[in-house]
């Protein structure tokens, strides 16, 4: 646990030294973007306007995860971690069908939620919603899944799991992963003003720690985080594999990123009047909308209906004949 705790605590500081040097890239892109006129591009425009709005608290994040992807080889190596015990033993023809099965639960499940959300409202479609607009919450979808699986339910469980048993592991892993992504920073304003220097990246630090002073925030924010990590945890355990946590976590990412861009939330939702089973979110890293006691009963339902349907099969013993 100790190494864990040091581990994190290291990614942290990377981030810390790494986030100004990201930010200054991307603004640079951002530049060229707009001199070439990249912006109409169909891909590259969609990442130039990325660049161009996104602060250096966004750039923290993604230098964490760089941190931490680099940081684990030589974790592996200095704990003897076997391969097998962080991706599993699951051949990739049967994850292939646990992963587009778990995909297809959490997404069908998403979609009762978004139409009850439309219902009450606490969402309303957007005026030219963007039916079609279904690669970029995809592509999305799936690369955090890989990343977030892989480091988490894969290199962390496995981790703890050696050390500690499996469920203090499921426990430790879920407790980690909800705080590291609550951690994140909120979603609208930058927390460090400029010009960014090369110890930018350590004010942002402590900013990350604010949203456990807002109960509001914890209640409807940080038990949806648990909730997910504690799902994803479970499939991984259940299923000795990381392919249903891929599709489970894919499925969720981009359900409610299409969900996103195709509705806005309603001024009921933004006074809190369907609290505490709907808020409004302001967590960058949870890409819904809505937060609450109701997403958190879906994540958990999905969780459990996932996890009984991939469950390995028990022999039972014949008798005599």
């Amino acid at each position: 646990m100790i190494t864990i705790v040091a581990y994190v605590a290291g990614v942290l500081v990377s981030a810390a030294l790494l986030a100004p040097w990201f930010h200054a890239a991307g603004q640079a892109f951002a530049r060229m973007g707009q001199e070439h006129d990249w912006r109409d591009v169909a891909v590259l425009g969609g990442i130039v306007k990325a660049a161009e709005k996104t602060e250096l608290p966004g750039y923290f994040d993604r230098a964490a995860m760089v941190a931490a992807l680099a940081g684990l080889w030589p974790l592996f190596r200095m704990l003897k971690i076997e391969w097998r015990s962080v991706v599993g033993t699951v051949p990739a023809s049967t994850g292939a069908k646990q992963l587009s099965l778990s995909f297809f639960v959490a997404a069908s499940f998403l979609l009762v939620m978004d139409a009850v959300c439309l219902w009450f409202p606490v969402c309303k479609l957007e005026k030219n919603p963007p039916w079609l607009a279904v690669g970029a919450p995809l592509i999305s979808g799936f690369t955090v899944a890989l990343l977030e699986e892989f480091l988490f339910r894969g290199a962390m469980l496995g981790m703890l799991r050696r050390s500690l048993g499996v469920r203090p592991a499921v426990f430790w892993t879920t407790v980690i992963f909800a705080i590291l992504h609550f951690l994140k920073p909120p979603a609208h304003g930058s927390m460090v003003g400029e010009p960014v220097t090369w110890t930018s990246g350590f004010a942002v630090i402590p900013q990350l720690f604010r949203g456990f002073g807002e109960w509001q925030n914890f209640l409807a924010e940080f038990l949806l985080l648990v909730g997910v990590g504690w799902a994803l945890a479970h499939a991984r355990v259940v299923t000795d594999g990381l392919w249903a946590g891929i599709g489970l976590h894919a499925g969720w990412v981009a359900g409610m990123k299409y969900f996103n861009q195709v509705t806005e939330t309603t001024a009921a939702l933004r006074r809190g009047d369907f609290m505490p089973w709907f808020a409004e979110n302001h967590c960058k890293s949870i890409v819904s909308p809505v937060v609450g006691f109701v997403p958190l009963f879906v994540v958990l339902l999905t969780g459990f209906l996932a996890v009984w349907l991939l469950r390995p099969q028990r022999v039972q013993p014949q008798g005599p004949t």
